[in-house]
């Protein structure tokens, strides 16, 4: 427990055990009932302690009560039984206050205030049972008249005493320090002009309205202690024999257990006015400050919305709100544009085309009621012409505010400045339309490149046939036989002719290869029966050569979808490829691998030849291109057949890649793409 509130609890025990003693030894003779004892301290005390600490002050309080009523001269029996009804009392109360609030106690609205009362009331109750049992048990006065008596003045004792321990939640009033002390000076002299003279009952009712004046202009705390403030001063010189409640006529046709019931009556009847008109006037504080924080947020964010027009006008269309957003994106200050509408800005020509597109009269204020039907967040594309008369493009979406009777005040247009968005959609639109007319003009040209090269290549091949084959009749003799050196040249012609024919075959397979509008025959493809006819083709130009060829096959087929002659040809042209560069005693491999896991079938070449180095393996699939080694040892070819070996593991949705180092040979590895894979 921290320091503070020990203390304040043992200052509220302390009050609570003081003005109890008090109580008891003034009351009048002929009670049985303590007059008006504290208990809203005591009730008071619970609710400020925390829910841990309760039930040990109950205990405490008891005790206490016991003590005050023992030390006014009360029977022990009485005194112990009392000082238990008091603490059961405080504990009913407090319990019945805290119920679900956090062990706060809140007078904000009317369920606080239903709450409130019948904590009062639940407490007072409880505690006129137990004195009624123990007047019952002990002898000590009338049950029935304790019981009454018990009840009305704790109910008014609580009633006025616990709203002091309300949570601190006042808002914001016009209270002023003057008003303050005029306020409390009026309600001193008034409450005790009225209640010392004892002929005139009616002076008391003129404490109402000061309660009414301060629960009005005064926070709701104030407004408690004013009324603990009455209570005490009315109940002190009743005790006296001041005021209209002390009247000798009155008090004699009373039972003693009752003189004072008028009192507390009149103190419960104020407690009903102050409280209930206080609290609600803290509601509509509270309401207020609600409204106005919102407002304030609201007009906050609509400065904050730079970016953003917002535009609202009253229920015939003049312009009541320009926000910032408003006067950056139109030119115009609030003071140019408040009273006019919102019509001066748009053309004739805009207000027409919406009318065309909702279908409706060619006026503005058809077109405003129609779009404000639309629904809710419908945005239109509005054309706003700035005060400088550039037009702006805006979306705008236009909602009707109503009251909180739901009655039409007017328009709020909400628009954000989609101008510079629509110049670079429509910029990209012609870069597309520009790039969608330069890619038909390349697909055309490939066309015109790909017939070209075909009717070129069909052209040369016609006539080169013929030279070769009337070479072949002038070697083999036909024409006479030739000399030494006829034959040397002509098998000089015959070998240019046939690398002639491979480049020209070379650069059809390329263009075919390349060409998107190329029908491939797909289907079912055996690797393992490719690879061995590629063999077949390449093994004749090894018949003088001194180099081992091997095969590392599956036992299985490995099936792949694609062209079997495509793939056949892929293979030659990287084994032909190996042969090539691998001088006499070296060794080309072949070896394929079956498809694992969701790994495709791997093929690879490797040999062990010249080797490529770092800057050649850069441009190998390259076209055209052509090693070092390759120009440097005079060894043929076109520089095709990478690039077509490459064209054609692409086509099949495979990969292709080359390791080599200078003079230790070189592989190359192409990976089809496994079973579950597009191709």
């Amino acid at each position: 427990m921290s320091g503070n509130l020990g203390l304040r609890l043992a200052g509220l025990l302390t009050l609570m055990t003081g003005f109890g003693l008090a109580a008891v030894t003034t009351s009048a003779a002929g009670t049985h009932t303590g007059f008006m004892w504290p208990v809203g301290l005591a009730a008071g005390t619970l609710v400020v302690a925390s829910r841990r600490q309760a039930p040990y002050l109950v205990w405490v309080i008891a005790v206490l009560a016991a003590g005050t009523f023992s030390l006014g001269g009360y029977p022990t029996w009485v005194s112990i039984g009392y000082g238990l009804g008091i603490a059961i009392e405080a504990f009913v109360a407090e319990r019945v206050l805290t119920a679900g609030a956090a062990r706060r106690l809140l007078l904000l609205d009317i369920n606080d205030l239903g709450r409130y009362v019948l904590a009062c009331v639940a407490g007072a109750l409880t505690g006129a049972l137990v004195f009624t049992g123990v007047s019952a048990l002990t002898g000590f006065g009338v049950p029935w008249r304790v019981g009454v008596a018990v009840l009305v003045t704790h109910i008014a004792g609580q009633g006025i005493v616990l709203g002091l321990f309300k949570d601190n939640t006042s808002v914001g009033e016009s209270w002023g320090q003057g008003e303050r002390m005029i306020a409390w000076a009026l309600t001193a002299w008034v409450t005790v002009g009225a209640f010392v003279p004892t002929d005139v009952p009616s002076l008391a009712f003129l404490i109402i309205p000061l309660l009414g004046w301060v629960a009005f202009r005064a926070p709701m705390l104030e407004a408690m202690f004013q009324l603990v403030f009455v209570a005490v001063v009315t109940s002190t010189l009743s005790n006296r024999g001041y005021g209209p409640f002390s009247d000798p006529t009155l008090i004699g046709r009373l039972n003693p257990e009752f003189q004072h019931l008028p009192q507390q009556a009149f103190l419960l009847a104020c407690a009903m006015v102050s409280i209930p008109f206080s609290m609600s006037v803290t509601m509509q504080r509270r309401s207020a400050n609600l409204v106005l924080r919102e407002r304030a947020r609201s007009e906050r964010l609509v400065q904050s919305a730079r970016g953003i027009a917002i535009i609202g006008t009253d229920e015939i269309g003049r312009i009541n709100l320009f926000s910032p957003g408003a006067e950056t994106i139109l030119g115009y200050t609030p003071d140019e544009v408040y009273g006019h509408s919102t019509r001066m800005f748009h053309t004739e020509a805009e207000v027409a085309r919406h009318a065309a597109e909702l279908g409706v009269d060619p006026t503005f204020v058809s077109v405003v009621r129609a779009t404000g039907d639309l629904a809710p967040g419908t945005a239109r594309l509005w054309q706003f012409v700035r005060k400088d008369g550039i037009p702006r493009t805006l979306s705008t979406i236009l909602s009707p505010v109503t009251d909180d009777t739901g009655a039409f005040v007017g328009y709020v247009t909400t628009a954000d400045d989609i101008t510079d968005r629509i110049h670079a959609q429509e910029a990209l639109e012609k870069a597309l339309a520009t790039e969608r007319r330069a890619v038909r003009r390349l697909t055309e040209i490939d066309h015109v490149k790909d017939a070209f090269v075909s009717s070129v290549s069909h052209e040369l091949r016609t006539p080169i046939t013929n030279i070769v084959g009337y070479l072949e009749l002038l070697m083999d003799g036909i024409y006479g036989d030739p000399s030494h050196e006829q034959s040397d040249a002509m098998g000089r012609i015959d070998l240019n002719s046939r690398r002639l024919l491979t480049l020209i075959d070379d650069l059809l397979t390329l263009s075919s290869m390349e060409s998107i509008d190329q029908r491939r025959r797909r289907g079912e493809v055996d690797l393992v029966s490719v690879v061995g006819k590629a063999e077949e083709i390449v093994l004749p130009s090894l018949i003088r050569r001194d180099l081992r060829f091997e095969l590392e096959l599956p036992g299985e087929p490995v099936m792949i979808i694609g062209d079997a002659g495509e793939l056949e040809r892929l293979v030659i042209n990287l084994a032909t490829n190996a042969v090539k560069f691998t001088p006499d005693g070296g060794t080309v491999v072949i070896r394929l691998q079956a498809a694992e896991g969701p790994a495709g079938p791997v093929l690879e070449v490797t040999d062990t030849g010249v080797g490529i180095s770092k800057q050649d393996r850069e441009l190998l699939f390259t076209r055209f291109f052509r090693t070092t080694d390759a120009h440097e040892r005079g060894v043929p070819g076109s520089g095709l057949g990478l690039s077509i070996a490459k064209a054609i593991t692409e086509v099949h949705g495979g990969t292709i890649e080359a390791t080599s180092e200078p003079g230790q040979g070189s592989t190359f590895r192409v990976s089809f793409p496994g079973p579950g894979d597009d191709q």
